[in-house]
């Protein structure tokens, strides 16, 4: 295993900013990445597990410690039973070429999950979702590392605590376990989600398969998000605001025509694109970062862009939006210093 000194960061993000890890290592396999936690405990340093790097924003000043790219990989479909066919993937697969094979196999479960970037670790992780679709639905169970007692432990679904972009792997109580590999439970028959408006819009008139939905995903998701070859950003930066049912009916007062997603247990789910629109903030410019024109939740590095100046512009997207509605605006981006 190569341990490296000094590699800036901003090569391995999507957002493409970013100072130098001190040490940078790349896991192939769980013996690599022993090897690299040793490293890091024997030399008394912080340790950050890298995947796709797409959301993720690194300190201009970069990361004082080991970064382990997480590399490992494999997919191993086994035989169906039941009616479902369990997946076997490693943490360092890419998201959408793993999601490609299984509806290239007809599988059904994560067709509206196409074109996400990032690797099947941090699709737990994070609790990806999109169109109407989150990952932690149809997660079996999660393979992964203590780094305290350097054993490989098993979690189920229920175990994980997955929520809105959320699980056990983001809290205090998860810190210490590395992703290493997922299984998922598809199938090859039951219900295609496609409700969402403009999906259902598109497919009209299609024979509707997972196929179908993934280029409707895939056509949609390239109309409305950056190309990663043009303009750095790390996806949709801001989380959308969860509140209660009074809350909310204070808002609509003064914006009677905010949109909502009601939820159960009487709580309301709040589109914050909506507010960033109706502020003024889409396709805002400053220096060399700014909104994107076509999707309000992505922050863009135009082009020599800095962690500072994008920080900047989000305080001050969520100040504007606490001061006008009382909301408190939180970040899906991981942030790396």
């Amino acid at each position: 295993m190569k341990i490296q000194e000094n590699i800036f960061l901003s090569k391995y993000t999507t957002f493409k900013i970013g100072g130098s890890a001190k040490y940078f290592l790349v896991a192939k396999t769980v013996q690599d990445l022993k090897q690299a936690l040793s490293f890091a405990k024997q030399n008394s340093l912080q340790v950050f597990i890298l995947g796709g790097g797409s959301n993720l924003l690194v300190s201009d000043d970069g990361f004082d410690g080991v970064v382990i790219k997480m590399e490992i990989k494999g997919i191993v479909f086994n035989d169906e039973r039941d009616g479902v066919i369990k997946v076997s993937v490693g943490a360092g697969e890419g998201w959408d070429n793993f999601v490609k094979q299984t509806v290239e196999k007809n599988l059904i479960g994560l067709e509206n999950l196409s074109l996400i970037p990032g690797t099947v670790g941090a699709s737990v992780v994070q609790n990806i979702g999109a169109f109407g679709v989150e990952v932690g639905n149809i997660v079996s169970e999660v393979e992964v590392f203590d780094k305290k007692t350097l054993t490989i432990k098993k979690i189920n679904n229920s175990q994980c605590d997955f929520d809105y972009r959320s699980s056990l792997f983001k809290t205090k109580l998860g810190s210490d376990l590395i992703v290493i590999k997922v299984v998922y439970d598809l199938r090859k028959e039951g219900k295609l989600n496609y409700s969402y408006p403009e999906m259902k819009k598109r497919l009209e008139n299609r024979d509707i398969n997972v196929q179908s939905i993934r280029d409707t995903v895939i056509q949609i998701r390239k109309e409305r998000y950056p190309n990663p070859q043009d303009l750095g950003s790390a996806g949709c930066f801001f989380k959308n605001p969860i509140i209660s049912q009074d809350q909310f009916n204070q808002i609509k007062e003064k914006y009677s025509e905010l949109p909502f997603y009601k939820l159960p247990k009487g709580k309301v789910k709040i589109p914050v694109a909506w507010l960033i629109d109706e502020f003024g903030w889409k396709g805002c410019k400053k220096n060399k970062v700014g909104v994107y024109k076509k999707h309000s939740l992505i922050l863009i590095n135009y082009g020599g862009g800095t962690s500072k100046e994008i920080k900047k512009l989000a305080n001050e997207i969520s100040k504007d939006i606490f001061l006008k509605t009382n909301l408190n605006i939180f970040y899906e981006v991981v942030f790396l210093k």
